[in-house]
């Protein structure tokens, strides 16, 4: 029996529970295919002969393509849908990893040059990166669609925890792959390669069958049973997901710029610390993990940063929705704040004093994911509409893997040239930053200027 029979006797509830939980399986896998490779830094460039600057392309590459990607998958997500970008982002994902781990097997030092290997990889892992941008505006757009802007705040808080779990997982599984399975079982490394990308294709099947569009896809009417902040048309307006014009409207909202350029300053912190952490606790703390209590503690530094950050996420979404009335400026503004003051301490905390190094990464964890999920998820959604979202997600996502891609390469040399020090201290510059520009929306709630998504955009007018 087609799905649009069954699903008026099960009830909006039913589908928002089944939409919600395809969507947060998928992105907590998401970063199983993303977040391997920092992981994999030590081996690879021992593979392949790359220095941090080089390691350091490679991350960028992914962050630049990334990029571009959520500009252009945001508004294809608006025009296609998500279950169709969102399943294809699951799959050229798992594709990318797996030609990755072809190269590493096939890669003959006396036939490629470093130099070529770097470039490979580089041109591998962008691919990667366009397709892993398939992830978020999708996820976006689904919520927007099924739930109720009284209801996004809390709803949304819990889909971000998804991300940071996921990266905790991620990076455990990693972490696994590439030590203890190598040393003590004598397995290959490169299964950092083939055994998330096995894991990652089974979700993506799995929402393929979990999730639907909209309401009206499953023969629902969200206006009896979710209340008239979720009211739709039978049949989506044609312009839907116009790209040209979701794209005017997109680049034409003031408040998405500065949201997004504050999101860029966040995104040099954040992925200054997913992509160089792994690899500083590594070489400061080398040689001291021989128990096995000292191993796991070692594992806990690294998944502190996004377990902490899950945590973050949660509670920054409802103390917008219960103090500000759903302003997200005033959070996002102080987290941000308390980010680069823990960033700058960072790097000159002893990394093997574990009761001291742990609440800092917590805390950087917890203060980073908090404003990441409010400017992606909720202000996208406040000030992108239902009918925009994923345009406006992407958008912001899109800024923020620009400044990435900058803790990426960028970073690397800096690391080369001046030490970690120094390129801690920098992120957190860049968090100060985000918390003096975001301040200029600290009046600004979903309902300004009518921006509250109360009712479908009529279809010869641009979203709003």
């Amino acid at each position: 029996m087609a799905a649009s029979q069954i699903a008026p006797a099960r009830g909006t509830a039913y589908w928002q529970r089944r939409v919600f939980l395809g969507a947060w399986i998928t992105y907590f896998a998401y970063y199983l295919c993303r977040l391997n490779m920092p992981m994999a830094k030590t081996r690879m460039c021992d593979h392949f002969g790359w220095d941090a600057a080089g390691m350091g392309a490679v991350f960028s590459a992914l962050t630049l393509a990334y990029a571009v990607g959520q500009f252009v998958n945001g508004q294809l997500t608006d025009r296609f849908g998500a279950r169709r970008i969102g399943g294809l982002g699951v799959f050229g994902s798992v594709v990318a990893n797996l030609a990755v781990l072809g190269v590493t097997l096939a890669w003959n030092p006396r036939q490629m040059g470093a130099a070529t290997g770097l470039a490979v990889i580089v041109g591998l892992w962008a691919a990667n990166g366009f397709f892993q941008a398939m992830g978020w505006p999708p996820m976006v757009r689904l919520i927007a669609h099924w739930y109720p802007t009284s209801r996004r705040g809390s709803v949304m808080g819990v889909l971000g925890t998804c991300y940071q779990l996921g990266g905790a997982f991620s990076w455990l599984l990693a972490f696994f792959l590439t030590g203890y399975y190598v040393r003590a079982l004598g397995g290959d490394w490169r299964a950092v390669f083939a055994v998330p990308a096995a894991l990652f294709a089974a979700v993506g099947v799995a929402f393929l069958w979990l999730v639907r569009d909209r309401p009206e896809d499953v023969g629902l009417t969200t206006e009896s049973e979710a209340g008239q902040d979720m009211a739709a048309s039978p049949r989506p307006a044609p312009a839907d997901g116009r790209l040209l014009r979701n794209v005017r409207a997109t680049l034409a909202n003031p408040y998405l710029w500065i949201v997004a350029w504050t999101f860029f300053l966040l995104d040099v912190n954040r992925y200054g610390f997913v992509n160089w952490l792994p690899a500083y606790l590594e070489e400061r703390t080398a040689g001291e993990a021989s128990t096995l209590l000292e191993n796991i503690q070692e594992v806990i530094k690294r998944i502190i940063h996004p377990l902490a950050g899950s945590a973050g996420a949660v509670l920054a979404g409802w103390a917008t929705d219960r103090f500000f009335g759903g302003r997200r400026a005033p959070v996002i503004a102080g987290l941000l704040a308390a980010l680069g003051v823990l960033s700058v301490v960072f790097p000159y905390v002893e990394p093997h004093r574990t009761v001291l190094i742990l609440p800092v990464v917590a805390g950087i964890g917890f203060c980073t994911y908090g404003p990441h999920i409010l400017m992606v998820g909720h202000a996208a959604q406040d000030f992108g509409t239902r009918h925009g979202a994923a345009g406006a997600a992407g958008f912001i996502d899109a800024m923020g893997y620009v400044g990435a891609s900058l803790a990426g390469w960028g970073a690397g040399r800096l690391i080369a040239a001046r030490g970690y020090e120094i390129a801690f201290v920098t992120f957190g510059s860049a968090a100060f930053l985000g918390a003096i520009l975001i301040s200029v929306l600290w009046k600004v709630g979903p309902t300004s200027r009518g921006l509250c998504d109360r009712t479908p955009a009529a279809p010869s007018e641009p979203n709003r």
